[in-house]
């Protein structure tokens, strides 16, 4: 305990991102899953260049960068989608500050928000054709593969998280998830997609619905496609 307690402040006295994030594992605010805000500029190029060619890009469309950290995913979008609205969430609110300090430094673009939140509550159903949620649904502390997540995220979570994302999402929206630690086919919300493309073999650590490692089986990481309302009603889940 004291050893953490010293690793805990000798990165806040550091300052910067790892001040940020042992912050926010000391807090713990409700709806966290990584604490860690890793993130690069166009980050998924050949990702990007697929949603890009399967979504317009025109005033109306809208996405939403979930966990956006210091908002390079949301800039980067900005220059794939050039006419599209792009809103960024993020729990830290001292990264959504850095998304906003740049937004003005880059000329206060009216298509670009952020919000600090830790969900999407505040967010209208059916308002977005493309929710992305890139190494969120993970914890840095999984790499060890211990037997048990639940010291660090749970499944029950994650599946009340997808199922609101899925709320948010307009019928034949995309939904895009990587590196997470959970099943997207193990949630409720997933008869809801069909599977566009899947990206099974990423390598993270996979949980089952009981919060215990499923040693072997690989995650269902992809791009989902939110079906229309018949098509939900008389499907029994995905298929990659």
């Amino acid at each position: 305990m004291f050893h953490e307690w010293v690793r805990f402040m000798v990165h806040v006295l550091r300052g910067g991102e790892r001040r940020r994030s042992a912050l926010l594992m000391r807090r713990r605010p409700q709806g966290l899953f990584q604490p860690y805000g890793t993130t690069q500029e166009d980050r998924y190029p050949e990702l990007f260049q697929s949603i890009h060619q399967l979504l317009a890009d025109i005033p109306q469309t809208r996405l939403l960068s979930f966990g956006c950290s210091t908002g390079e995913e949301v800039f980067s979008l900005a220059r794939y989608f050039q006419q599209a609205h792009i809103r960024g969430v993020d729990i830290d609110a001292g990264r959504i500050g850095q998304c906003q300090a740049r937004w003005r430094r880059e000329g206060r673009e009216c298509r670009l928000s952020f919000a600090c939140a830790g969900d999407v509550a505040q967010e209208e159903t059916a308002s977005y054709d493309l929710v992305m949620a890139m190494a969120v649904f993970r914890h840095g502390a999984l790499g060890a593969r211990p037997a048990d997540c639940s010291a660090w995220i749970h499944f029950d979570d994650f599946d009340r998280v997808l199922g609101d994302l899925a709320r948010v999402l307009k019928p034949g929206g995309l939904l895009v998830i990587r590196h997470a630690n959970f099943r997207f086919g193990d949630t409720g919300a997933a008869a809801l997609f069909e599977c566009l493309r899947g990206e099974a073999a990423l390598g993270s650590p996979i949980y089952g619905r009981d919060d215990r490692l499923l040693p072997g089986v690989p995650g269902d990481d992809g791009i989902y496609r939110k079906r229309l309302s018949s098509q939900a009603s008389s499907s029994r889940g995905l298929s990659c």
